[in-house]
């Protein structure tokens, strides 16, 4: 069984009703987490998106809290040894910093690369949420063999496995991990807040709305209870799941 890790990296004070609900909602008072995940048996680890990098952060406004791979050495894994990186879609703020996995395979849908090498990824609604020289390092990772694509679920490594879930983008896929309480689900921006997948209240940037809702559906089928599924970006995440050190915590 394995033991699932959020750190937090980075963080954004405000986020706009409008931006985090697609239907009407009182605005998050809490703002917007940027996490890492970590998942490991003590034998396997899969390290789940890789953060944006500084300058790019910093340039849309992000607080930088730390390099990812700073939080992920005080979980005792080394970036720069580990093997598997699952990328649950191309925005800015996961696909920032693969440049930190140097022996990783990078887990990606075919429909996301699709998209972004493709005809509609340079129309405004899309092109904002992309760091193009992020999309041309994964072009050049998958040339040098390190990208493996995926349509619909796979397993990742025994115990820990990625499914489609399109909607917020064309090629979004989730995460679920068997643990010692059940399957748990990490959403990513499958559902950045707690109160999306509840309310049912999409975050306000997708590609596919029914597919949003197509994903909330999928979520609950993997959970093994709605205590194990893991939003993307929601500062309760911090309080919800158990403290381990500064901006890191356990499911």
């Amino acid at each position: 069984m394995y033991r699932v890790y959020a750190v937090r990296y980075g963080h954004r004070d405000a986020v706009p009703a409008a931006e985090a609900f697609h239907k009407e909602h009182a605005a998050p008072a809490h703002g917007m987490d940027y996490f890492v995940w970590a998942i490991t048996n003590g034998q396997r680890t899969v390290v789940v998106d890789t953060g944006y990098g500084e300058a790019e952060g910093t340039r849309r406004g992000r607080t930088f809290l730390r390099s990812p791979a700073e939080g992920l050495a005080q979980l005792g894994i080394d970036a720069g040894q580990v093997e598997h990186v699952v990328l649950t879609h191309f925005h800015y703020d996961h696909i920032g910093g693969v440049a930190l996995f140097p022996r990783a395979t990078f887990w990606v849908q075919d429909a996301e690369m699709q998209f972004y090498t493709g005809r509609y990824a340079t129309r405004p609604a899309f092109l904002g949420s992309i760091h193009l020289p992020d999309i041309l390092s994964l072009v050049t990772l998958n040339y040098a063999g390190r990208v493996k694509f995926n349509d619909g679920d796979a397993q990742v490594v025994p115990g820990v496995s990625v499914h489609l879930a399109s909607g917020h983008t064309a090629g979004m896929q989730i995460v679920s991990v068997e643990t010692a309480a059940g399957r748990a689900v990490l959403t990513s921006d499958a559902s950045h807040y707690y109160a999306n997948i509840e309310e049912g209240n999409s975050f306000n940037t997708f590609v596919d709305l029914a597919g949003v809702y197509r994903g909330y559906d999928r979520i609950r089928e993997l959970a093994a209870s709605p205590d194990l599924i893991v939003p993307g970006h929601d500062p309760l995440v911090l309080q919800r799941l158990k403290p381990v050190a500064d901006g890191i915590v356990e499911l």
